[in-house]
């Protein structure tokens, strides 16, 4: 089969001003694309609001909270959506012990995220939400990365990398509100109750702890609490 991901990140850089940083992916069958963009249009349209109008984290209200807990929802009650995020303690890297870049760990971490969705029986077009002007050159170092992991050597697993802006994809931008949520969560940030009523939503559909790694098994919203080597040994 199949499947579209759509993945975004969240104070990925050291340069962020925030300890943690998350890489997730929103993922699902392609044939289902075309029915959740017109299923998320038409929420949008309930609430009068133009199908333009680009959901995301940021923009979360006392005005839209019924829209997104609805989507929530939504994701919750849809078989064929399926979420996955990696949530790193930035102040437990330390790229010159073991000798790599930022960007190196970047795409270690892509790799963490995305390696128990990848299935080699399967295909892929990875879409992740384009940051600057440099997000085509550096996920296509990417791609070579993933492929060489995976031993993906005639390209058919995973087929492509294409970066698209988030006001592309209604997948995308769910995908934006569960990471911009988590990353509310681990910057134990307290100021908006909009945005904790949406916490404490997901928190209830999930129905475990955000602070602990998921089971292998719980595909529909797994989290992956990363550890560093100093950690494990």
């Amino acid at each position: 089969m199949e499947y579209n991901i759509y993945c975004d990140e969240s104070c990925h850089l050291s340069s962020n001003k925030s300890d943690y940083m998350l890489i997730g992916a929103l993922y699902c069958p392609k044939i289902k694309v075309q029915k959740i963009n017109e299923y998320i249009n038409h929420l949008k349209e309930n609430y009068n609001l133009s199908r333009k109008i680009e959901l995301k984290w940021n923009k979360v209200d006392k005005k839209t909270e019924k829209l997104y807990l609805d989507i929530i929802n939504y994701f919750f009650n849809n078989d064929d959506l399926k979420f996955r995020v990696i949530v790193i303690d930035k102040k437990k890297l330390n790229h010159e012990k073991y000798n790599q870049t930022e960007n190196d760990f970047y795409h270690k971490a892509y790799y963490n995220m995305l390696k128990y969705i990848i299935n080699p029986g399967n295909s892929y077009n990875i879409y992740p939400d384009i940051k600057d002007t440099n997000s085509y050159y550096y996920h296509q170092i990417m791609l070579k990365y993933l492929r060489i992991k995976i031993s993906d050597t005639n390209k058919k697993t995973i087929k492509k990398i294409q970066p698209i802006r988030s006001y592309e994809s209604s997948i995308l931008q769910i995908n934006d509100i569960l990471i911009g949520a988590l990353s509310y969560y681990y910057r134990h940030l307290e100021g908006n109750p909009v945005k904790l009523n949406i916490i404490n939503e997901i928190q209830k559909l999930y129905k475990n702890d955000f602070d602990t790694t998921s089971y292998c098994s719980n595909t529909k919203f797994n989290i992956f609490i990363w550890k560093s080597r100093d950690d494990i040994d």
